[in-house]
């Protein structure tokens, strides 16, 4: 350590008295490790560097470690040390080193961001124990993602002061800064200074182009922090973006599955998992979701009148392969219906003629199609299984006419293309022949 302050090169530094707590204010570019003793103050600016002693008044002395804080503001580029005054007669010092950093651009008067009441040294998996097995494993924030940017660890917990960043922000931080700042704040439990960053972030990342990679990640920490504070719906709809944006991202499919099932909608949950890639989470999340999905389908269904009861059994019974037994089921439910020609028996048949399709009941799959044509010509679903039932029974040119009107409200329908080039020319050829016999 050297003895003579003024023979050490360092920060620019000064120390003063308030009210109630002495303020030691260093200005550096970025946070250094500090170690806070009783007897004074010490700073390493770098991995390389030697530690560099502040040495503290004695009448500002000693230094309660217990209460001492740090406050960091990359943007007025200093270090602020806080620690409770004694009762000694108010008196400032300033110490400056013979080599000082140039003071930041803004001058003004520092603004303390408000610290949290305690400063969380666990991670967020911790936090999560009560969230099932597979949802805890994967509930930490992207930070280990982050932690690996370089982020410099310190010995007193250094709070960056992100909320002054959130109100002013500044247009040359990036996505990743955005990300890296809420991180921060997600390891102290701000999770609001937290969400106002990701926020940022993601404006950030929209407005300059569009970052699909860091503003999947954006979208995934908020959602944690969005499930953590009880906002189920927001969280919801980042989980969603997330899948939206890159399908292959699996902690998307489980935060959304997670806050789903926290606002009662396991059936949801399931569904999204299961269109999840591949995942051990996610099959492990989805097996303890699967019981509370099906009673949940059960007790809905069990609540519907009689007649869409019948169709939601009906509905079941197809899912399983049963089309037979799912088409009896249909046609209970039509004679259950207080409208013949209303939207409910009109969508009975269309599914009963899906049952019939299924079984090679073409002729019956046109008597249901025609029914609901009659009554909606514009019916896609009954368009397209008459369109299919027609060919077969060698009904040429009518399923030709109904795959281009298919093909009228969908241009790219695969199925209807097929019939269309198919059929095109055998009904071309079928009407020259008529027509020379």
């Amino acid at each position: 350590m050297c003895k003579d302050q003024n023979a050490c090169a360092g920060p620019s530094w000064n120390i003063e008295r308030g009210s109630s707590s002495w303020r030691l204010k260093v200005a550096v570019s970025k946070a250094p490790e500090v170690d806070i003793s009783e007897s004074g103050v010490r700073l390493k600016l770098n991995a390389t560097a030697e530690p560099f002693p502040l040495l503290i008044p004695d009448h500002a002395l000693p230094v309660p470690t217990e209460e001492a804080r740090c406050t960091f503001s990359k943007k007025r580029g200093e270090l602020v040390v806080e620690w409770p005054c004694g009762a000694e007669t108010p008196q400032a010092t300033e110490a400056t080193v013979p080599q000082p950093v140039a003071a930041p651009e803004d001058t003004s008067p520092p603004v303390e961001a408000p610290m949290p009441e305690e400063v969380l040294s666990e991670t967020l998996v911790s936090e999560e124990k009560s969230e099932p097995s597979a949802a805890s494993s994967e509930s930490t924030a992207d930070v280990a993602d982050c932690s690996e940017q370089g982020s410099t660890e310190v010995e007193a917990d250094i709070v960056q002061d992100a909320a002054e960043e959130v109100e002013d922000p500044d247009a040359s931080v990036t996505p990743e800064e955005w990300r890296t700042r809420g991180n921060d704040a997600v390891k102290t439990g701000d999770l609001e200074t937290a969400i106002k960053c990701y926020s940022s972030g993601i404006s950030t990342a929209v407005k300059s182009g569009g970052d699909a990679e860091k503003e999947v990640l954006l979208h995934s920490n908020r959602a944690l922090c969005f499930h953590k504070q009880a906002r189920y719906e927001e969280a919801v709809d980042d989980a969603k973006r997330c899948v939206q944006l890159k399908p292959s991202f699996v902690k998307g499919y489980l935060r959304g599955a997670m806050s789903l099932r926290a606002l009662a909608r396991p059936t949801e949950a399931l569904a999204l998992l299961k269109s999840a890639p591949v995942n051990d989470e996610a099959c492990a999340l989805a097996a303890e979701i699967r019981p509370e999905a099906e009673a949940a389908e059960k007790a809905r269904i069990e609540a519907l009148p009689e007649a869409e009861r019948a169709k939601e059994e009906g509905n079941v019974l197809f899912r399983k392969g049963l089309f037979e037994a799912a088409a009896e089921k249909y046609s209970e439910a039509l004679g259950l219906c207080d409208e013949p020609t209303g939207a409910l028996a009109l969508s009975l048949r269309n599914n009963r003629a899906a049952c019939s399709h299924q079984i090679s009941d073409f002729s019956a799959v046109i008597t249901d199609t025609n029914f609901v044509l009659e009554h909606e010509p514009r019916n896609f679903k009954a368009l397209s299984r008459r369109m299919l039932a027609l060919e077969p029974l060698e009904r040429y040119e009518q399923a030709l006419q109904d795959a281009r009107a298919v093909l009228a409200q969908d241009p790219r329908n695969e199925k209807a293309n097929k019939v269309q080039h198919r059929l095109g020319k055998l009904v071309r050829d079928l009407g020259r022949a008529n027509g020379g016999a």
